[in-house]
């Protein structure tokens, strides 16, 4: 009987991640696996997705931030991917939420369940990141000791002037 040699296991797995070490001494798939599974079971669908990258909206309102000078610039621009309605967070809170359902829908409800919990918590970030923007409006407004554009000005309380002596014209 010939004994194993020692070093077969690290021979084995050179070149392997600790990722797939793992995965092989568990009889699991790796994350890399499963993604290579649905990109090939998915592979008559995909075509049909739109061909820009998904991110790539969020990329330019970006670059918008960059050009800002002022914080009711940035203000602006955030406005439009955090605030409320179809900006950027609100589009991907409705696209979770639609995961979740097509889980369900599929008999997948502890998928559904994580994706919902996931949308909440991106529900509460928007509501975090929306008193983020006051805040900052906030701080920007009170150091220049100046109401904001398009405000009217504080009314200053006037004190009635001293009566003047009037002038005599010598009549004529």
């Amino acid at each position: 009987m010939s004994l194993p040699h020692p070093d077969f296991a690290l021979y084995d797995n050179v070149g392997r991640t600790t990722e797939q070490i793992t995965a092989q001494r568990e009889a699991r798939p790796t994350a890399d696996d499963l993604h290579r599974w649905a990109a090939h079971d998915a592979r008559e669908f995909a075509p049909s997705l739109p061909t820009e990258d998904a991110g790539q909206s969020i990329s330019d309102w970006t670059r918008h931030l960059y050009r800002a000078r002022t914080a009711a610039e940035v203000h602006t621009v955030a406005q439009e991917v955090l605030g409320d309605g179809h900006g950027g967070l609100g589009e991907l809170h409705l696209f979770l939420e639609t995961a979740a359902e097509w889980c369900e829908h599929n008999q997948e409800p502890a998928i559904a369940a994580r994706y919902r919990q996931h949308a909440e918590e991106l529900s509460a970030l928007g509501d975090q990141l929306a008193y983020l923007g006051e805040d900052h409006l906030a701080s920007t407004y009170r150091h220049t000791d100046r109401p904001a554009p398009g405000q009217p000005m504080p009314a200053v309380a006037m004190t009635p002037a001293a009566p003047t002596a009037s002038i005599r014209r010598p009549a004529r």
